[in-house]
């Protein structure tokens, strides 16, 4: 009897031991989105760089925030918009190489009709594409919107945006950036890396 129980008791604390090892499902964080891209910089008057950009959506926002969100946009404009935002939890993080993380405050995914999807991502706080020695040449915007579109494969492009030039879309539920085409354009040679095509 007292074997037995010593074996049950070394069970239990090698059960016990490998729950404890294993990640629960509150310790780990299923992502839900991943896209990598290239930012391009102007190390000198005739010198382009390109650097690694990494965008890790660990969860969308829900109906409610982005309703809230579109409805500020519209009725109170940019500054109350930035002010809600931060009062957000984390959906995810941009990395620039080079830069310190910023985090994702808001996003949202809409389906385009050729099988692409464009993803817009908000923060509340100044995106830097460029390394600190050439803050000089980055824009005089606080950027804190980005827009990315790709394509069915997974391929696309992404422009910033900061709060002012933002809209709401109601009929396709979406807040998005005012004359994308016009906007300068920040990432290249974005892709999905959670597409099925890769």
């Amino acid at each position: 009897m007292r074997r037995t129980t010593v074996i049950a008791s070394a069970l239990l604390l090698i059960t016990a031991g490998f729950a404890m090892a294993a990640p629960g499902k509150d310790a780990r964080r299923d992502v839900v989105g991943r896209f990598s891209a290239r930012s391009v910089e102007l190390t000198s008057p005739v010198r382009l760089s390109f650097r690694h950009v990494d965008i890790v959506i660990n969860q969308w926002s829900t109906d409610q925030d982005h309703r809230l969100l579109a409805r500020t946009v519209l009725e109170k404009g940019p500054v109350a918009f930035l002010d809600v935002l931060s009062g957000y939890p984390s959906m995810g993080t941009i990395s620039v190489a080079g830069n310190r993380d910023i985090t994702i405050r808001y996003a949202w995914q809409a389906a385009d009709r050729d099988g692409g999807q464009r993803i817009y991502l908000a923060t509340n706080e100044p995106i830097s594409l460029t390394s600190s020695e050439f803050r000089k040449f980055q824009d005089a915007d606080p950027l804190t919107f980005i827009e990315l579109r790709v394509n069915a494969r997974g391929d696309g492009l992404g422009k910033l945006s900061d709060a002012v030039r933002l809209s709401a879309d109601e009929s396709r539920n979406v807040i998005e950036m005012r004359e994308f085409d016009r906007r300068a354009l920040h990432l290249l040679m974005v892709h999905d890396e959670l597409n099925i095509y890769d």
